[in-house]
Parts: structure tokens; sequence; C-alpha cells
């Protein structure tokens, strides 16, 4: 058997259904393997890039590993950003890349580069195969590496002989265990929980298959409770005890919540700098910061907790809940209901009637299924996404966190609707950040995915725009974007549905059109620049925001706020 075959064999046992594949001439015998068959589909994209973001998008939003195939040299290079991107927000993905033959490795042949050179700082394991013999072995623990404790990247590099070399030897299954995690007292967490008068439950990307637990857990010890932004429903936000997300772009009572608190429990999070502010006025009342975490890693960064619990957050919550004790905690609640009160979401609406981006969220949040997943970009619009849609369960946003990369939207959306062929995927984008990957218009017309895109268009990279207005003098460089397609045209030119937008006595006529077509569609709502508030400034303590009272003039609209 040969190589390649031994590979399509894997993914086979691994249950992989669909794979994202570019091909090219190192990978061409492992591409050759899809050829009729009806057991795995494959998708093609615009370029690697674009494969490697609908394979994450694949994996975001369902159970599955995320798989890419790509060539050699550039095949692969092109996949780095989205490998990093994974890797960063813990999503599981296989690239399986090609490799020019070990004989010509090192000569600068056509298309080479040093490639588990260049991804082995990114990713959990990258791995050159050596050997045709190695391959079931490598393919299988790829897949367990991917999926264990903490969620991530694997790279496998094979050179174009190994895919054609052949054996006969019998392939051994190999078997992984995995490493139980450290013991811990739970009666003495609890009891500090218990006893606490002002807690704060935040919940990263960790709890996200656990959402049951947590408001079981939430509800019982009458714990108010606030999210990173992967995080998003899994606590619905319109229960009482929800604070919102919480960081740079927070609630304000979120943030003041955090600021306060005697006690925080963050369960499958990290102190990541965008949801703690300047680290040293983080949390100055907190006495226990208990944090629990399936990664060793994710312990002192940026903040020091009091109590660790190196464990998978569904066995800590339930080991909790037999403990708890309920707390009235008036004193604390009727805080946290002024705090809401008095700095709710704001934004001036135009005197003019001009829309604005929160005037379209609010729209679609109107008009959406609880069931729709929505992919973004990065920028003003994944922020104000954020705050404007009500979030009722996990797994509904799919958005690039940590690494922030622009143009993912469009990518993710696609290996979002693969994986959930019978939910609506709606794409929010920014015009900047949509016009880097604007190509994959392609990709949803031919396998005709019924994606509905929502582009932003306020002719400017928004939120670089706004930080050029607070901390640069107003010297706007680089941010505005004075020609951009008629994103209505390029969606017909691709032979797909185009409406567009740029009045609020229309958007919700026009959302619902938007939102109610089968096919794929696009929406161009032309809307008017402006800050997405609160806003924690870079340096600054959490409760140190920007808020909507405090704005000056609005971006692109010359007129000060009403």
């Amino acid at each position: 058997m040969k190589g390649c075959q031994i590979i399509y064999n894997q993914l086979l046992r691994k249950g992989v259904k669909d794979v994202f594949l570019y091909s090219g001439g190192a990978v061409m015998s492992l591409i050759d393997t899809f050829y009729k068959q009806d057991e795995i589909q494959y998708y093609i994209n615009s370029n690697e890039h674009n494969g490697c973001n609908a394979a994450i998008g694949y994996a975001k939003s369902s159970n599955q590993t995320g798989v890419m195939i790509t060539t050699s040299g550039p095949g692969l290079t092109n996949c780095v950003t989205s490998i990093l991107d994974s890797q960063n927000d813990s999503s599981p993905l296989v690239v399986i890349s090609g490799q020019v033959s070990k004989q010509s490795m090192g000569t600068q042949a056509f298309q080479e580069c040093p490639a588990v050179e260049i991804t082995k700082p990114i990713t959990k394991w990258s791995v050159e195969v050596q050997d045709v013999n190695e391959l079931e072995y490598i393919i299988n623990k790829a897949f367990f590496i991917a999926n264990d404790q903490k969620k991530g990247v694997v790279h496998i590099d094979v050179p174009k002989c190994v895919f054609n070399d052949t054996t006969t030897s019998p392939q051994q299954q190999s078997i992984f265990v995995k490493e139980p995690s450290t013991t811990y007292c739970v009666d003495d967490i609890m009891d500090i929980i218990n006893q606490s008068e002002r807690p704060v439950c935040v919940l990263g990307k960790g709890a996200i298959h656990i959402p049951r637990l947590i408001k079981q857990f939430v509800t019982m010890c009458n714990i108010p409770v606030t999210t990173t932004m992967h995080a998003m429903g899994v606590y619905p936000e319109d229960e009482y005890l929800s604070l919102g997300m919480c960081g740079m772009h927070g609630l304000y009572s979120a943030n003041m919540a955090l600021q306060h608190s005697d006690c925080i429990i963050n369960i499958g999070a990290r102190f990541d700098d965008r949801i703690i502010g300047k680290p040293d006025t983080y949390a100055p009342q907190a006495k226990h910061i208990i944090q629990c975490n399936i990664s060793q890693k994710e312990f002192h960064i940026n903040i020091d907790p009091t109590h660790i619990i190196h464990q998978d957050a569904k066995i800590f919550v339930k080991d909790c809940i037999p403990q708890h004790k309920y707390q009235f905690r008036k004193g604390w609640m009727k805080q946290i209901k002024s705090w809401k009160r008095q700095h709710p979401l704001q934004y001036n609406q135009d005197t003019h009637g001009r829309l604005k981006t929160q005037d379209v969220l609010k729209a679609i949040d109107q008009y959406k299924n609880p069931n729709d997943i929505f992919t973004f970009g990065v920028g003003n619009h994944l922020m104000m996404g954020c705050q404007y849609l009500t979030w009722m369960r996990p797994k509904k946003i799919i958005a690039s966190g940590s690494l922030g990369v622009m143009g993912c939207s469009i990518g993710y959306a696609i290996g979002t609707q693969i994986a959930n062929p019978n939910h609506t995927v709606i794409s929010i984008d920014g015009d900047g950040s949509f016009n880097m990957t604007l190509s994959d218009l392609q990709t949803i017309q031919r396998y005709q995915l019924p994606i509905k895109i929502a582009i932003i268009n306020d002719e400017s990279l928004s939120m670089v725009q706004v930080w050029e207005k607070l901390f640069y003098g107003e010297r706007y460089t680089a941010t505005s974007n004075p020609n951009n397609p008629d994103y209505v045209a390029l969606a017909e030119s691709y032979g797909i549905k185009a409406m567009y937008c740029d009045h609020v006595d229309d958007v919700h006529k026009c959302v619902q059109t938007f939102l109610q077509e089968n096919g794929p569609v696009l929406c161009e709502f032309k809307t008017l620049g402006e800050e997405c508030l609160p806003l924690v400034a870079p340096g600054k303590s959490l409760d140190n925001m920007i808020l909507f009272n405090d704005k000056v003039m609005d971006i692109g609209t010359g007129e000060a706020p009403t």
C-alpha cells in the first residue's frame, strides 16, 4: 500500500467526513486518493489561507477536527497565519502538507521550504515523516494530540517520495491514554465561594461544552456571570445573572463587578490582556482568585491566582455543585443592577437617518434565530456584535480571538456551514476585513452554500481609526478605504444575490428579507464610522473606561454627539 493511501485510510478511521484542500505538485499523490470516492467530501477554496480558515470554522462550530491538505512551499506558508490562529484559540486542526522528495531537501528545490521549522513554534506538534511505515502511527498520534487537553494544531509534513513509497508491514493502531489531571480539595474551594459576599464567575472557551452545568452552578450559588468573547452564550445573556462580556470593550457592569469582587471564579479562561486591563490594577478587592483550566500553561499569565484547579471544567463544576449554598447577596445584586442602569449600551443615531453599525446589529438581533451561527472578521463590527447581539447559546459566535485575524469571517463561514448544514450561518464583516478574502465568494457559489454575508461598509479600518482619533492626535494614516468595490455588483458577478441598504428606515425590512433568503446572499450596509464604547484604553484599569458620555465627536460625521 502506498503512503498516500495509508493517510486516506487513516482519515476514514478517524471519522473524517470533510477535508479542505488545495493541490500542487508535492501533494498530488494524496489528492489523487480523493478521486471518485464518496466517503470523504473535499472542498477547494480560492487559496490555502481561506481553506485553512474554513477548516478552523469547521472545527470551532462542531465537535470535529478540522483537516487541511496543502502542497509544499507557498502552499504551507499561506497556511501559517491560520495555523497560529487555530493554535491560539485552541481549535483542533490537522494540517498535512506535501514536501519535496528527501533527496532534494536542502537544495532550494522548487517550492521547498523548511516547513517543520516554520510551524514548530506555533503548533502542539510538528513532524516530518521520514518513513512510510511511520505514517499510520503519526496520523493516529496527530488526531490524539490535536484534541488532548487544551486543543490545538498538529502539522504533518510528508515528502513526495513518502507519499509514493509502499509498505507491506502490518500497520499497528496505537493507543494513547490521557494523563489524569492534578487533584484538589473541592470542599475548600466551595467554602470560599459560599462565604464570598461579592463573587463573579468568569467563563472562557474552556466552558463552552457545559452550558447546562454552568447555569445550574451559578443559579444555585447566585453568582453573577461574565464571559470572554469565545464563551458568549454559555450562560444566556437574557438571564438576570448575566453581566455580558468583560474586558476592553466589555460592558460597564461586567468590568465594574470584576473590580469590586471579593472572589473571582475563572472557569476555562486565560487572564488575557484584553479582559484584565492593566494587570497590577485588576480586581484589587479580590481576596480569592480561583482559576480552573485544563492546561497547566495557562496559570500565572498576567494574574497569579490564589487557587489553581488543573482540571477540565466539566469535572470541576460537577464536583462543586453538591457543595453549594445559596446566598442572597442582596447588596451585591443591588449594586450590579445599579451599574446596569447607570451605563447601558448607547450610541447616537444619525439625525439624517444614515445607518450606524449598531442599527444593523440591533435589527439582526431582532430577527435572528437562536440557532443561527455568526462568523466575524476583526474590527469594530466584531466588538459591536459582541455587545449588541444577544448571545443565548454557546458556539454561536465564530471569531478570531487571540490572534485577531482580519479576513477570517468568510472562510470561517464556509467551514461552519459545511459542518452545520441545517443551521443558518451569517457572516458579519467590515469592509477592510472582507476585502482581504473576498475571492472566496467563488467558493460559496461553487458549493451553493446558503451563507448570509453582511458587509458593514464604513470605508475605513474603523477600530484602528478610532485609536488614531483618541490616542494619536487625529492623525489619520493608512486607515481609509476610499476605493472599495461595489459589493453588490461584486457578489452578482459571482452569481450571488445581493442587496444594499444605507438608511435606518429601511434596515428592518432589508434584514428580514436578507435572513429569509434560501440561498447565498450578500447585503452591503453602508454605515457611518463610530467608536465602539465602552473602551478600556491601553494601560488603563477595567474601571477606567471611556464611556458614551465621554465622546467628543462621531468619526465620519463631523458632528458633535447629541
